[in-house]
């Protein structure tokens, strides 16, 4: 996981792209894949895609079960 610091800019930052997760919540649910499907362009690889969603689900944004995401309020 990217935090940001001097050698690492926020842009490329895990955190960044957590916001970028939390931007495209159209719904309270969503696949693992129809999420990455929509954002694989704003990520360099599948392994910051899943850190960014390790990274909410530690903090407690979302809830994965059965590869469906579940936005907490």
């Amino acid at each position: 996981m990217l935090f940001p610091s001097k050698f690492t800019s926020f842009e490329e930052s895990t955190i960044s792209k957590m916001v970028l997760i939390l931007e495209t919540k159209d719904t309270n649910e969503i696949t693992v894949i129809e999420l990455y499907t929509k954002l694989k362009k704003k990520f360099d690889s599948i392994d910051e895609f899943i850190f960014a969603l390790d990274g909410l689900y530690a903090i407690g944004y979302i809830n994965i079960e059965n590869e469906v995401i579940k936005y907490v309020n």
